[in-house]
């Protein structure tokens, strides 16, 4: 029996990216499976009955609360004499290729799922980075979430060609095409555009994810207010929680709140339905390691328009499945968006391909297969 831990900062990530694997593994019989996270009520409620589950002081940013981190770390790895130790998200990793390194952890596989100080410049940017090369560096191997955020990382001299990979297409968990069933596609639409009074004919955008400044939010409520001025049956559906209203642009929020033409949902655990009624998804982020959320929507048939940084243009084929747009650029953004409303036969193209797209290269238990057969590998040797 092969024993791994998982460890990310809050359980929210070991949910949305690791949970389904952790099913995967388990019943191949061949995997122990353990996790560290942060102390949270929904872990105790929610991780699977077969899960070892060690709760550990987490917080995000800097804190010097990291030191009692690493160190509880370090007592349960020194505990369990875990065969590979898999870490994902800035504070977890760090602290975790700390802890495993100095307890001697055979395998220390690091999931590079973006990189923080990318959107980061002057003091910021080098301190981030060099926290990125420590983790890096005291890994035994780097398992990449896309081809460009590796290029990037190979370039930057973060770590070597022999000790990173790419599984597969990338994606750190693919796409669960039973939960995003384009078959069910007609209902979901008619039920949504029914629930918010969306008509027929009009063109929905769709954008999923934290409200923060990083993830684009703001060029978007600029690029869709802009049109939604120009062209009456325009809507865009907002789904995700509030991150960081501060960094939010307080006046586009109120015109968009105001407008009766965005719907802020809130978070929602039923995100396909939402696609189903959409027509075009919205990716406008200034960094991300992949672009889960961009694969999901194509899988129901959306064409996307996303921002052009590495690892979340990994996630469309520019022209074929979808549109790429200047990061942080709201009329670049917009005159893409102008583009889809404007040509329906292209909308239905590129939604087309976009759905063929990820069936052929992101589905979920066929990505499992590699994941499993990788981390095989790294324990045999």
């Amino acid at each position: 029996m092969k024993r791994i831990c998982f460890v990310t900062t809050i359980y929210m990530t070991y949910k949305a990216f690791l949970k389904q694997l952790s099913h995967y593994l388990y019943e191949t019989g061949e995997y122990d499976i353990s996790l560290i996270c942060a102390d949270e009520p929904e872990a105790y409620e929610d991780v699977p009955d077969f899960v070892h589950y060690f709760p550990v002081k987490m917080e995000r940013g800097i804190s010097l609360s990291m030191f009692e981190s690493i160190k509880q770390i370090q007592t349960v790895l020194e505990k369990e004499k875990f065969d590979i130790v898999q870490y994902s998200t800035p504070n977890a990793a760090f602290y975790t290729s700390i802890a495993a390194k100095r307890t001697n952890v055979p395998v220390r596989l690091y999931c590079q799922w973006g990189i923080r100080y990318m959107g980061f410049e002057g003091w910021k940017r080098a301190l981030f980075k060099k926290l990125e090369k420590i983790t890096c560096d005291n890994s035994t191997f780097i398992e990449v979430e896309s081809d460009n955020i590796r290029d990037f990382s190979l370039e930057e001299k973060l770590y070597t060609v022999d000790r990173s990979c790419v599984i597969w297409n990338g994606s750190a968990s693919g796409v669960d095409l039973t939960k995003f069933d384009v078959s069910k596609k007609e209902q979901w639409n008619n039920e949504i555009r029914t629930q918010y009074g969306i008509a027929e004919n009009d063109i929905v955008f769709s954008f999923a994810a934290r409200l923060t400044a990083d993830k684009g939010i703001n060029e978007l409520l600029e690029a869709f207010t802009n049109l939604s001025d120009r062209y009456d049956n325009v809507r865009l559906i907002v789904m995700g929680g509030m991150d960081d209203s501060g960094s939010l642009n307080d006046e586009l929020m109120k015109k968009a709140e105001k407008s009766g033409k965005v719907i802020f949902t809130g978070g929602v655990s039923d995100v396909e339905r939402y696609y189903a009624a959409s027509d075009v998804f919205i990716a406008p982020s200034y960094r991300e390691g992949f672009g889960l959320v961009v694969i999901e929507a194509e899988a129901m048939a959306l064409p996307a328009i996303v921002s052009n940084v590495p690892g979340q243009i990994d996630a469309i084929v520019p022209n074929e499945t979808g549109l790429d747009c200047v990061v942080k650029s709201a009329s670049s953004l917009q005159e893409k968006m102008e583009k889809l409303i404007l040509d329906d036969k292209l909308r239905e193209k590129l939604g087309k391909n976009a759905q063929k797209f990820v069936e052929d290269n992101f589905e979920q238990n066929k990505l499992f297969e590699y994941l499993k057969k990788h981390r095989d590998e790294l324990i045999g040797e």
